[in-house]
């Protein structure tokens, strides 16, 4: 049995520049195609996470196609929740998350590294919209305590201290201010350290996608005087990168993914033109992120986030 079960409505829409010209009956011959080849990419997809040893990878990917009770996974991880709140690392930064600092998180301090793996934890339940869940709480708390005096989040060690420091706050409040059970003061805090340095260029270059991601992350889920304006100038970014091919369909779809939105103010994306491109970029082997340099190992996460893509892709063509 295919493992791969696609939401998407028997009512389907493409968007206009698909079907202005098209009969009924080419635009359902359109949709049964692209279906088709969705759930031909997700198969390879999941084959290729299936053949790695990223077990968090495999479980979030058996969650997304039903195999797995969503119960489940986050039983798993409250499992290896500590007593202080912080979860170990797991596989997210190891696996070849997108914006990420180059670090080793089992090389870092236990402090800084419990601060890794907690956030970890928290994106993936995320991902899985179960941050309900009961463990979430004390982890939420842990994130907190880990709050510099000056308002952000750091790890030790950063090749680029501002950049790093922009990225690894945004991310932690930006999944902060995704619960309704985070502090507001931590959040505030966060926000005057994240506002005083926000600037149009620092997200308008590809070396610029870290704090893209992160800016996108915190001004989507924490209400901020700067929000608005932030977020036209990070659409306008996300959808110049994406049309330029500087930044690939997987790290557009990250942003979105990692918001939990479907678009963002300032940018326009097609449905079926971000699952063409997409398609593009998975590799033979049936996973994505081809060009890095640690090899299958180092591109599990990639891989899963284009399966979540695919999916949320395909049952927005329901819509």
């Amino acid at each position: 049995m295919s493992i791969v079960r696609l939401d998407i409505a028997d009512r389907t829409q493409a968007t206009a520049a698909h079907t202005r010209s098209a009969s009924p009956a080419e635009e359902a011959a359109f949709l049964e195609d692209l279906r088709r080849r969705a759930a031909e990419r997700l198969e390879r997809g999941y084959r290729f996470l299936e053949s790695q040893p990223d077990a968090w990878a495999l479980a979030r990917a058996n969650v997304l196609f039903g195999a797995m009770a969503p119960e489940r996974l986050t039983e798993r991880l409250a499992a290896t929740q500590r007593e202080d709140g912080s979860l170990p690392p797991g596989t997210l930064v190891a696996g070849g998350g997108l914006g990420f600092p180059e670090i080793d998180p089992q090389a870092l301090p236990e402090a800084e590294r419990a601060l890794v793996g907690s956030f970890e934890a928290l994106s993936i339940a995320g991902d899985a919209r179960l941050l309900h869940a009961d463990w979430v709480e004390p982890a939420l708390r842990f994130v907190e305590s880990r709050q510099e005096a000056d308002g952000s989040w750091r790890i030790g060690g950063a090749a680029r201290p501002e950049t790093d420091a922009v990225f690894w706050t945004g991310m932690c409040a930006g999944i902060l201010g995704r619960s309704p059970r985070a502090k507001p003061a931590p959040l505030e805090r966060a926000g005057d350290f994240l506002g005083a340095r926000f600037a149009p260029e620092r997200v308008e270059h590809r070396d610029g996608y870290p704090e893209l991601l992160a800016y996108s992350h915190f001004f989507t889920n924490v209400a901020h005087d700067l929000a608005d304006e932030a977020l036209q100038w990070c659409g306008r970014a996300l959808e110049k990168g994406f049309r330029s091919r500087e930044l690939e369909a997987v790290a557009t779809l990250r942003v979105l993914l990692t918001c939990d939105a479907q678009a963002m103010p300032g940018a326009t994306f097609d449905v079926v033109e971000l699952l063409e491109r997409i398609f593009e970029e998975q590799a033979g082997d049936g996973g994505f992120a081809e060009l890095s340099l640690g090899g299958p190992a180092t591109r599990t996460t990639q891989t899963f986030d284009a399966l979540l893509a695919i999916v949320r892709l395909c049952a927005a063509l329901g819509d």
